[in-house]
Protein backbone atom coordinates (compact mmCIF):
# COMPACT_ATOMS: atom_id res chain seq x y z
CA UNK A 1 0.00 0.00 0.00
CA UNK A 2 1.40 3.39 -1.02
CA UNK A 3 2.04 5.97 1.67
CA UNK A 4 1.50 9.68 1.03
CA UNK A 5 4.94 11.06 1.89
CA UNK A 6 5.42 14.22 3.93
CA UNK A 7 8.49 15.77 5.53
CA UNK A 8 7.33 14.30 8.87
CA UNK A 9 6.89 10.69 7.72
CA UNK A 10 9.52 10.51 4.94
CA UNK A 11 12.01 8.57 7.08
CA UNK A 12 9.41 6.44 8.88
CA UNK A 13 9.52 2.66 8.84
CA UNK A 14 6.16 2.62 7.02
CA UNK A 15 7.51 4.91 4.28
CA UNK A 16 10.70 2.84 4.02
CA UNK A 17 8.61 -0.29 3.53
CA UNK A 18 6.40 1.34 0.87
CA UNK A 19 9.20 2.95 -1.15
CA UNK A 20 12.72 2.02 -2.06
CA UNK A 21 15.36 4.75 -1.68
CA UNK A 22 18.95 5.29 -2.70
CA UNK A 23 20.03 4.60 0.88
CA UNK A 24 18.30 1.25 0.74
CA UNK A 25 19.96 0.40 -2.59
CA UNK A 26 23.33 1.17 -0.98
CA UNK A 27 22.40 -0.90 2.09
CA UNK A 28 21.54 -3.91 -0.11
CA UNK A 29 24.84 -3.51 -1.95
CA UNK A 30 26.63 -3.79 1.42
CA UNK A 31 24.63 -6.62 2.98
CA UNK A 32 21.11 -7.90 2.28
CA UNK A 33 20.50 -8.98 5.89
CA UNK A 34 21.53 -5.54 7.15
CA UNK A 35 19.24 -3.82 4.63
CA UNK A 36 16.26 -6.02 5.50
CA UNK A 37 16.84 -5.54 9.24
CA UNK A 38 16.73 -1.76 8.76
CA UNK A 39 13.57 -1.91 6.64
CA UNK A 40 11.79 -4.17 9.14
CA UNK A 41 12.82 -2.01 12.09
CA UNK A 42 14.93 -4.75 13.72
CA UNK A 43 18.02 -2.55 13.35
CA UNK A 44 17.99 1.21 13.93
CA UNK A 45 21.07 3.09 12.80
CA UNK A 46 22.24 5.76 15.23
CA UNK A 47 23.39 8.93 13.44
CA UNK A 48 27.16 9.34 13.32
CA UNK A 49 28.79 12.67 14.24
CA UNK A 50 29.41 13.28 10.51
CA UNK A 51 25.73 12.65 9.74
CA UNK A 52 24.70 15.08 12.48
CA UNK A 53 26.99 17.79 11.10
CA UNK A 54 25.47 17.30 7.64
CA UNK A 55 21.97 17.41 9.11
CA UNK A 56 22.87 20.59 11.01
CA UNK A 57 23.89 22.34 7.79
CA UNK A 58 20.91 20.87 5.88
CA UNK A 59 18.51 22.13 8.53
CA UNK A 60 20.05 25.61 8.34
CA UNK A 61 19.23 25.80 4.61
CA UNK A 62 15.80 24.27 5.15
CA UNK A 63 15.06 26.91 7.80
CA UNK A 64 14.61 24.34 10.56
CA UNK A 65 17.87 24.77 12.49
CA UNK A 66 16.12 25.69 15.75
CA UNK A 67 14.00 22.53 15.59
CA UNK A 68 17.13 20.49 14.83
CA UNK A 69 18.88 21.96 17.87
CA UNK A 70 15.87 21.14 20.10
CA UNK A 71 15.72 17.54 18.82
CA UNK A 72 19.46 16.97 19.27
CA UNK A 73 20.63 18.09 22.72
CA UNK A 74 23.75 15.92 22.28
CA UNK A 75 25.25 18.68 20.11
CA UNK A 76 25.77 20.83 23.23
CA UNK A 77 28.40 20.73 25.96
CA UNK A 78 27.35 20.79 29.61
CA UNK A 79 27.81 24.57 29.71
CA UNK A 80 25.22 24.98 26.93
CA UNK A 81 27.65 25.93 24.16
CA UNK A 82 27.94 23.99 20.90
CA UNK A 83 30.42 21.11 20.78
CA UNK A 84 33.42 21.71 18.52
CA UNK A 85 31.96 19.68 15.60
CA UNK A 86 28.97 22.02 15.49
CA UNK A 87 31.10 25.14 15.87
CA UNK A 88 32.76 23.80 12.69
CA UNK A 89 29.30 23.38 11.11
CA UNK A 90 28.63 27.06 11.87
CA UNK A 91 31.91 27.94 10.10
CA UNK A 92 30.87 25.82 7.11
CA UNK A 93 27.62 27.78 6.91
CA UNK A 94 29.52 31.08 7.10
CA UNK A 95 31.80 29.93 4.27
CA UNK A 96 28.85 28.90 2.12
CA UNK A 97 27.12 32.25 2.67
CA UNK A 98 30.14 34.05 1.18
CA UNK A 99 29.89 32.10 -2.10
CA UNK A 100 27.24 33.53 -4.44
CA UNK A 101 27.07 30.47 -6.71
CA UNK A 102 26.77 28.08 -3.77
CA UNK A 103 23.98 30.23 -2.34
CA UNK A 104 22.24 30.24 -5.73
CA UNK A 105 22.44 26.44 -5.81
CA UNK A 106 20.83 26.30 -2.38
CA UNK A 107 18.09 28.82 -3.29
CA UNK A 108 15.68 26.27 -4.76
CA UNK A 109 12.78 24.45 -3.14
CA UNK A 110 14.19 22.78 -0.02
CA UNK A 111 13.81 19.09 0.81
CA UNK A 112 11.44 18.47 -2.10
CA UNK A 113 10.02 14.95 -1.99
CA UNK A 114 9.81 13.12 -5.31
CA UNK A 115 8.42 9.67 -6.01
CA UNK A 116 8.15 7.40 -9.01
CA UNK A 117 8.88 3.92 -10.26
CA UNK A 118 12.16 2.47 -11.44
CA UNK A 119 11.95 -0.98 -13.05
CA UNK A 120 8.51 -1.47 -11.50
CA UNK A 121 9.70 -0.62 -7.98
CA UNK A 122 8.28 2.44 -6.13
CA UNK A 123 11.09 4.87 -5.28
CA UNK A 124 11.34 8.01 -3.17
CA UNK A 125 13.87 10.80 -3.00
CA UNK A 126 14.33 14.01 -1.04
CA UNK A 127 16.08 16.82 -2.91
CA UNK A 128 18.16 19.27 -0.87
CA UNK A 129 17.51 22.11 -3.34
CA UNK A 130 15.29 21.83 -6.41
CA UNK A 131 15.85 24.58 -8.96
CA UNK A 132 12.69 24.06 -11.03
CA UNK A 133 13.35 23.25 -14.69
CA UNK A 134 17.07 23.84 -14.07
CA UNK A 135 18.88 21.55 -11.64
CA UNK A 136 18.79 19.11 -8.75
CA UNK A 137 21.24 20.13 -6.03
CA UNK A 138 22.54 17.81 -3.35
CA UNK A 139 24.38 19.37 -0.40
CA UNK A 140 27.33 17.40 0.95
CA UNK A 141 29.47 18.23 3.98
CA UNK A 142 32.68 16.26 3.69
CA UNK A 143 36.08 16.15 5.34
CA UNK A 144 38.15 16.53 2.14
CA UNK A 145 36.66 17.48 -1.22
CA UNK A 146 39.75 16.40 -3.15
CA UNK A 147 40.31 13.12 -1.29
CA UNK A 148 41.01 10.19 -3.59
CA UNK A 149 39.98 6.66 -2.65
CA UNK A 150 41.76 3.66 -4.08
CA UNK A 151 39.93 0.46 -5.06
CA UNK A 152 40.89 -2.48 -7.24
CA UNK A 153 39.09 -0.80 -10.12
CA UNK A 154 41.22 2.33 -9.72
CA UNK A 155 40.93 5.76 -8.19
CA UNK A 156 37.64 7.25 -7.03
CA UNK A 157 36.53 10.71 -5.98
CA UNK A 158 34.38 11.14 -2.86
CA UNK A 159 31.38 11.25 -5.23
CA UNK A 160 32.02 7.78 -6.65
CA UNK A 161 33.24 6.36 -3.35
CA UNK A 162 29.98 7.31 -1.59
CA UNK A 163 27.85 6.50 -4.64
CA UNK A 164 26.45 10.02 -4.85
CA UNK A 165 26.35 9.58 -8.63
CA UNK A 166 23.87 6.72 -8.11
CA UNK A 167 21.84 8.85 -5.71
CA UNK A 168 21.60 11.72 -8.17
CA UNK A 169 20.78 9.38 -11.06
CA UNK A 170 17.79 8.13 -9.05
CA UNK A 171 16.71 11.68 -8.22
CA UNK A 172 17.15 12.73 -11.85
CA UNK A 173 14.94 9.86 -13.05
CA UNK A 174 12.22 10.58 -10.48
CA UNK A 175 12.15 14.26 -11.49
CA UNK A 176 12.13 13.29 -15.20
CA UNK A 177 9.10 11.09 -14.61
CA UNK A 178 7.21 14.02 -13.03
CA UNK A 179 8.33 16.84 -15.33
CA UNK A 180 9.44 15.19 -18.57
CA UNK A 181 12.77 17.02 -18.24
CA UNK A 182 16.21 15.57 -17.53
CA UNK A 183 17.78 18.15 -15.26
CA UNK A 184 21.43 18.78 -14.49
CA UNK A 185 22.64 17.50 -11.14
CA UNK A 186 24.93 19.52 -8.90
CA UNK A 187 26.76 18.37 -5.81
CA UNK A 188 27.25 21.41 -3.62
CA UNK A 189 30.13 20.22 -1.45
CA UNK A 190 31.62 22.00 1.51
Amino acid sequence: KMVRLTKKNYYSQKANQAYFSCSQVKDFMKCEAYALAKISGEWVEEPTPAMLIGSYVDSYFEGTLNEFKERNPQIYKKDGTLKSDFVLAEKLIETIEKDDFFMYCMSGEKQKIVTGEIDGVPFKGKLDSYLKDEAIVDLKCIKKIREIFFKRSGRESFIEHNQYDLQLAIYQELVRQKTGKTLDCIIAAV
